[in-house]
């Protein structure tokens, strides 16, 4: 039984070995087919160069003061903000308010099913009737389905909430759009 075999290489070569032959090295091209850079390329690459050279000559306030004005563009354009508007919920006349409404996508028994979750939230000081709550499920602007699930309790104290869960038969695909509304 052999583990391995060694064989021995000599430092004399193949007489038939050619150095051309064996060069696998490209031409390169030639210096008139250098291609030049494009005139707005080149103007951003200068708007860069005198921006970076700015930044380095800037003090530390200076710096301070743009990376907080970057921050605070990025942030309101990114809708950081929307939370200090009142949203449309919050204008309507009824103290209870939908909050934390989810929908996840399930596999129920080889059947599927979208868990929808949410919470009920009493904003006034006194104790309120709970309606059963409307679901409409839209693909799109089309209304896929409607139910009605019951609420979590009949009445929830003044500055209380209840948590409330159903499940709804899914087709799977695009997750639909859920709006919430109590029943009249």
């Amino acid at each position: 039984m052999t583990d391995a075999e060694f064989v021995v290489i000599t430092n004399s070569r193949a007489q038939t070995f050619n150095a051309r032959s064996f060069n696998d090295n490209r031409r390169r091209p030639s210096a008139s087919l250098v291609i030049q850079p494009s005139f707005p390329r080149t103007l951003m690459e200068s708007f860069i160069r005198a921006g970076e050279s700015w930044l380095q000559q800037a003090s530390v306030k200076t710096f301070v003061a743009l990376v907080l004005t970057l921050s605070v563009l990025v942030f309101g354009l990114f809708g950081g903000f929307s939370g200090l508007s009142q949203s449309e919920a919050a204008s309507t006349d009824s103290p209870l308010h939908f909050s934390h409404v989810t929908m996840t996508p399930r596999d129920a028994n080889g059947m599927r099913v979208l868990l929808i979750n949410g919470i009920i939230d009493n904003q006034s000081g006194t104790t309120q009737a709970v309606r059963p709550i409307r679901a409409d499920l839209f693909a799109g602007e089309q209304l896929t389905a409607s139910i009605v699930i019951n609420p979590p309790a009949d009445v929830i104290y003044g500055g209380q909430s209840r948590g409330f869960s159903t499940r709804v038969q899914y087709a799977g695909g695009k997750m639909p759009e859920v709006r919430l509304s109590f029943m009249p």
